[in-house]
């Protein structure tokens, strides 16, 4: 999303002299909707966050968007030995943890005194409320107990991390909601933006199945009249070089891939290396995974009210062990109704569990979902799913994982995302520096980091950089031009 950002808005600018090279064979990077029965199914982002935010005006002008809104943590909540627990119950005790998680939003502003991470001041602050409920049975106290645990799994999943004690306290409070409705759906799926994006893209831009395997850039370049450049590397600060052996020259290089990606290939992917401050945020940055799997039925064995199947585990010590072959489900938080017409549910995977799944059978995964279902809903006859899909970003090599998040070790350096969009320069011969490698992507956004708008606004800010660089450089050479009376071409 933030290569269609940056393309999107150089074109409006004017300058059409573009390539993107898109690694896969389509583009979106995390946003893919997959066909299913006589619907369809998002692999990748599920919902535009907000209203006002570029990704929303441009789904509302094209009338992509679908007059339903989604939640999340509906009930019921359920045991594994098929107890539903007191609605009323959880109501109350989530609304504790929302309220912490809100109060956890002040250290933002703070230097110093803010808790090790989010996991602690969670776990700390929920701690002295249950010292407050003098009258709870010791049975009662373990079922707070355990939603608590629950809303850990959805808070681990939610922010893309493995532990919330990875996870910062005091950057917490930086995410910004854009306001209005929140958990919008698309008519026909997420792509449907990503098409509508594309469309107002000149035709020969866009490279599918483009991999790019070594970004070479020059830390200084002899300035040259623009009338001569010529397909030599040493006329242009970057050569992009492409898996295939193709290869680009150019002037300026956006990168928009994930950080995941990044991280894992930073070493090798670019020449020279980039400068330390921008390695030393990109390795101070989380990326976590975070995927989805979905049980088609023939038909719904669940009611017509039914929203979700909520598992709230025991204490953690009850959790299964790494020796079950189905242990990475407790990293996931139940099961969504996705839709009755086809029926389809819908869970939510996390972290190690996430990547253990990805490398199951879909017929292991289809037993392991349907065991722990049978457990947890004693009184219905739950079926085999006909089949099941799955996403898996982690195993996918040019994303990594779900999206990123800040981690502790941030609070105690001085980089983060916003250290990710100072551009590397390179010096021309008149002193002159010339941004000649971006980042972008929502990981390089400040406050919609972890969303589809945060990518495509990441984008966009840094082909705007671009834009602005370019003008001001045409009004040096105006201006050096009419000091020395020579016209645009150059002549006397």
């Amino acid at each position: 999303m933030a290569g269609l950002g940056a393309a999107r808005e150089l074109v409006a600018a004017g300058i059409n002299d573009i390539v993107i090279l898109e690694a896969q064979e389509r583009a979106g990077g995390r946003v893919c909707t997959a066909p299913l029965e006589n619907g369809h199914i998002e692999l990748g982002a599920q919902w535009i966050h907000g209203e006002d935010n570029p990704i929303y005006h441009i789904a509302h002008k094209q009338n992509l968007l679908s007059n339903t809104t989604s939640a999340e943590g509906l009930g019921p909540y359920l045991k594994t030995d098929g107890t539903e627990l007191c609605s009323s119950l959880v109501a109350h005790v989530s609304h504790k943890i929302s309220g912490i998680l809100e109060d956890c939003e002040q250290f933002v502003a703070c230097d110093e005194n803010y808790p090790s991470s989010v996991g602690q001041y969670l776990r700390d602050r929920f701690q002295e409320y249950l010292e407050t409920c003098s009258d709870d049975t010791p049975e009662e106290r373990q079922t707070k107990w355990s939603i608590f645990e629950w809303h850990l799994r959805f808070q681990e999943i939610d922010n893309s991390c493995s532990d919330l004690d990875s996870l910062s306290a005091k950057h917490w409070g930086k995410y910004k909601f854009t306001g209005g409705e929140d958990y919008i759906n698309l008519l026909s799926g997420y792509s449907s933006v990503v098409d509508a994006l594309i469309q107002d893209l000149p035709d020969h831009i866009i490279h599918f199945n483009s991999p790019v395997k070594k970004i070479v850039w020059q830390k200084k370049l002899s300035a040259m009249n623009s009338n001569q450049l010529s397909d030599d590397f040493a006329s242009f600060p970057s050569c992009v070089l492409c898996e295939d052996g193709s290869i680009v020259h150019s002037m300026h290089v956006i990168v928009t891939c994930s950080i995941g990606y990044l991280k894992a290939n930073l070493d090798f992917m670019f020449e020279p290396t980039l400068p330390s401050s921008l390695t030393s945020a990109i390795d101070s940055m989380g990326f976590g995974v975070v995927d989805k799997v979905f049980l088609v039925y023939d038909t719904p064995w669940w009611g017509e009210e039914q929203q979700a199947f909520q598992i709230v585990r025991g204490h953690l010590n009850e959790v299964n062990t790494a020796e079950e072959r189905d242990w990475w489900l407790k990293d996931c938080t139940g099961f969504d109704v996705l839709s009755r017409d086809p029926p389809i549910l819908l869970a939510w995977v996390g972290g190690e569990g996430a990547v253990f799944m990805e490398r199951l059978s879909e017929d292991d995964i289809a037993e392991h979902c349907t065991s722990l279902l049978q457990k947890c809903v004693p009184k219905l006859n739950i079926p085999l799913p006909k089949y099941i899909k799955r996403s898996c970003w982690s195993s996918n090599v040019y994303i990594r994982g779900g999206y990123s998040h800040t981690t502790v070790d941030r609070d105690q350096t001085s980089c983060g995302r916003k250290d990710l969009t100072i551009p590397v320069y390179c010096e021309m011969e008149s002193a002159q520096k010339h941004p000649v490698i971006l980042l972008a992507g929502e990981a390089a956004h400040e406050s919609h980091y972890s969303t589809a708008h945060g990518a495509f606004e990441s984008g966009q800010s840094q082909a705007r950089a671009l834009i602005k660089y370019q003008k001001e450089t045409k009004s040096r050479l105006t201006e050096l031009y009419s000091a020395n009376n020579v016209d645009a071409s150059g002549v006397k």
